[in-house]
This record gives structure tokens, C-alpha cells and sequence, in this order.
């Protein structure tokens, strides 16, 4: 569908502005009265390999700049972005100072250095997104927790590689990048390995 640009649209409580073709901005972040239901299926696993048990690693327009290697993670309660990211985006001097603790699985302490928010535009549709400061070694760029993926109504599927969410022009899709995932868990399995080893010959 396209919309030409300059007109603003009100549609069960979600204000929507048309800013030019095929690129829509959503200003209000409710979605309740939508009524497209989300569903899997057969055509969704094109391209796919089986068995997999790839995470869903996404490429993502932030601000005007094409983000590869974003890990959606419905078990984060953050959305992290590392710092180089912004240094190659020129956009340093928009983090906002904040320190947060973050707690992983294992119960590790993680603080941010900062934040910063950010419009990403995903299939047409731009939403702006806080992201959370975090200079990590990481295989990601960045991660997209729960906390953007509940407020888009957003559901993923891992095994189907893809994120669907609702707007007021259908259910839009965002696939993952099985490749992508594949060789970058390789990359961390040779890293961790490497590590044990390091680790094994220290203490020899």
C-alpha cells in the first residue's frame, strides 16, 4: 500500500502520521483495538533449514543507517546497543548519561553507561526505540528486548526465524537472518573455546 505524504490519521485511539510513500510513523503506541490476528505457518518456513536452533538475528534502518547482526531476545528486559555502533553512526554525542544495573541468567552485574533513543524504521512503519548503552564484548550490534516487542504487541518465533506485529494496515513481518545467526554462534563457540584454552594454559 502507499500512502501519500501530509495527512494525519486517528484510528481506534492510534495516531498515525503519513510522512511520505511507503513510510508511515506511528506517534501513539496503543494497539488494542487491532484485530488482525498473528499466526505461523507452512509459507513462513521458506528458505528455512530444519532442524535449527538459531536465535533470530535481524537488520534493522536506525536512524537513516542499515544495523545488521540485532538479536531479538523476548527473555531481555532491555534493548542494549553497543557503543561503536553510535561512534560509526556519529551519534556519540546523543547518548544521554545514565547508569543502570542489568542482572543476566547467571545472576552477572552489568551497568550501562548511558542511553539514547533512536527512530527505527521497520517495513515501512518508524517507531522510536530507547536503547541502553552497553560497551560489551558481544557478537551484536544490539539486542531488542521485551519491553519494545510488548509495547509493538509483537510476537516472534525462533523456529520460524520471523517477528510479526499489527498496525492499522495489517500484520507486518520482519524475517530473521538464519545464515547470519548461524555463522555468528560459530564465532562465539570458537571465541569461548579459545578462552577455555587461554584459561587451561594459565593455570598450567
Amino acid at each position: 500500500m502507499i500512502i501519500g505524504g501530509g495527512d494525519d490519521t486517528t484510528i481506534n485511539h492510534v495516531k498515525i502520521t503519513t510522512t511520505h510513500k511507503l513510510k508511515r510513523s506511528i506517534t501513539h503506541e496503543r494497539y488494542n483495538d487491532v484485530e488482525d490476528s498473528i499466526v505461523f505457518d507452512k509459507s513462513d518456513t521458506d528458505s528455512l533449514s530444519f532442524p535449527h536452533y538459531d536465535a533470530l538475528v535481524i537488520t534493522l534502518c536506525i536512524a537513516d543507517t542499515d544495523v545488521k547482526r540485532i538479536m531479538v531476545d523476548d527473555g531481555s528486559g532491555a534493548c542494549i546497543i553497543h557503543p561503536l555502533v553510535l561512534v560509526q553512526m556519529r551519534l556519540e554525542d546523543k547518548i544521554i548519561p545514565r547508569c543502570i544495573t542489568l542482572t543476566g541468567f547467571n545472576n552477572a552485574v552489568e551497568r550501562t553507561s548511558g542511553e539514547i533513543v533512536l527512530p527505527i524504521l521497520a517495513i515501512g512503519v518508524t517507531l522510536e526505540m530507547t536503547f541502553h548503552v552497553m560497551d560489551q564484548d558481544t557478537a551484536y550490534n544490539a539486542i531488542i528486548g521485551h519491553p519494545r516487542l510488548h509495547t509493538m504487541r509483537a510476537v516472534l518465533s525462533s523456529l520460524y526465524q520471523v517477528i510479526k506485529f499489527p498496525t492499522p494496515w495489517g500484520v507486518f513481518s520482519i524475517r530473521g537472518e538464519q545464515r547470519t545467526a548461524q555463522e555468528f554462534y560459530r564465532i562465539t563457540q570458537d571465541y569461548a573455546h579459545t578462552q577455555q584454552l587461554k584459561g587451561a594454559s594459565a593455570e598450567a
